[in-house]
């Protein structure tokens, strides 16, 4: 086996192998737990409770109260339990090899109280967080060089979204994109990532029934040359989606700033606007992951312009989370925005089949505005299907080159800062 860098050697990669897969056991029961804490609280919040102690209850005041409670209950979480951290996940592993673990317990609780609680964002960020930090306390622990201290601490992130997203290569590729450790060596990261991720893979099939494969059922409208034409303009859509979500989260980011002084308040603040409209628009809430399929059966009953709304109301909700300290991540409720308004798109333009519209938006969108390509490639073929795969690489790759060289905005970076803030 070659060296995987110009530093690391053998000697030290074969020990760094040995502890990928030991430690990916113990990230990926966690995150088992996380994910049914989750699943639990949302049902008890919005099934169970509602029936049982407010049946009277209107639905949208309901909503509100939870949405604000669980804000309020998210900032006392991050108050006793976060930590200040004010580098970002990139930088930290980047400049450290490390991820911070102090907090990792706060961010897991204040994730799973305000995802249980509505909030427009996905269950991820924590997760690479915490699978990143446990590798990183192992590998200081054993007094690692930096090196070999970051591909410990990437392979736990990778041991996480191997599991998450349901293919072992894919939580490698997405612990890459996902921090942005491009220009590190990355054939050596891969091979520890992939088998971080299969470990992480083969806990979440052994001990619990999630699964994101084939979530979502799309019609097959055959592979016709023509639709990687669509690709193409619809990967250009992806960008302007970008341009939206940046002036969206900029202007977002600007009206928080003032509660920045007043953690918990802000948080408070930040439930009660999302439950606001959440109560008005129900499917903003939450990460959007359950909610597309509703984009999916529905579309032309929603109609174009409620489609429109939901597009650029989600970016908001997801801002307004971010910008207000909420534990979570971008993948789902992006999803959910560009779904609709590919949606949108084959309403008003019908030649365009709601399958090619949709994922082509949502690979575009995913390439440009979340600068994750190759995994948002993956991770729709996962949640879809594999014969749709060259049409989303043409629209992923489209949104993202033209991306590079233009001004859009970056929901990774946005996140990673946001989550920074947030932590302390």
């Amino acid at each position: 086996m070659n060296t995987t860098s110009d530093v690391l050697t053998r000697e030290q990669y074969v020990p760094i192998i040995f502890w990928v897969v030991v430690l990916a056991v113990p990230i990926a029961l966690i995150m088992v737990v996380y994910l049914v804490a989750i699943g639990w609280g949302t049902d008890l919040i919005w099934e169970t409770l509602p029936g049982t102690l407010f049946p009277g209850l209107d639905r949208r005041i309901y909503t509100i109260l939870v949405a604000t409670l669980g804000g309020l209950l998210v900032g006392v979480v991050m108050r006793f339990l976060g930590h200040a951290g004010h580098k970002t996940l990139q930088q930290e592993l980047t400049e450290e090899g490390r991820v911070e673990y102090r907090g990792t317990l706060g961010l897991l609780v204040g994730a799973i109280v305000g995802l249980s609680s509505g909030a427009s964002l996905g269950p991820e960020g924590p997760l690479a967080h915490m699978g990143g930090g446990i590798a990183t306390w192992l590998a200081e622990r054993r007094k690692y060089p930096v090196e070999s201290k970051r591909v410990l601490s990437l392979s736990g992130i990778a041991s996480v979204f191997g599991g998450y997203i349901g293919t072992p290569i894919g939580g490698a590729f997405l612990s890459i994109e996902f921090t942005g450790l491009l220009r590190f060596p990355l054939y050596g990261n891969l091979i520890a990532g992939t088998l971080a991720g299969l470990v992480g893979f083969l806990i979440i099939q052994t001990v619990s029934n999630y699964s994101l494969a084939g979530l979502y059922h799309f019609p097959d409208p055959g592979l016709q040359p023509i639709y990687h034409l669509y690709a193409v303009g619809l990967g250009l859509v992806g960008v302007l989606h970008a341009f939206a979500f940046k002036y969206v989260s900029g202007a977002t980011k600007r009206l928080a700033a003032p509660l920045q002084k007043w953690p918990v308040l802000k948080t408070m603040i930040g439930g009660f606007v999302f439950g606001l409209i959440g109560a008005f628009l129900p499917l903003t809430l939450f990460s959007g992951e359950s909610e597309l399929e509703e984009i999916i059966e529905h579309s032309a009953e929603i109609g174009l312009a409620m489609l429109l709304v939901l597009s650029v109301v989600k970016l908001f909700t997801l801002s307004v989370c971010l910008q207000t300290g909420f534990p979570g991540g971008f993948i789902f409720p992006i999803l959910f925005s560009a779904g609709a308004l590919g949606a949108a798109i084959n309403l008003a333009l019908p030649i365009i089949p709601l399958t090619v519209a949709m994922l082509c938006v949502m690979a575009g969108v995913g390439g440009a505005l979340m600068r994750l390509p190759f995994s948002i490639v993956m991770l729709l073929s996962l949640l879809t299907a594999p014969d749709f795969a060259p049409f989303l690489i043409v629209s992923a790759l489209t949104g993202f080159l033209i991306a590079t060289f233009v001004q859009a905005g970056n929901a990774r970076s946005t996140y990673q800062e946001a989550a920074a803030k947030g932590r302390s």
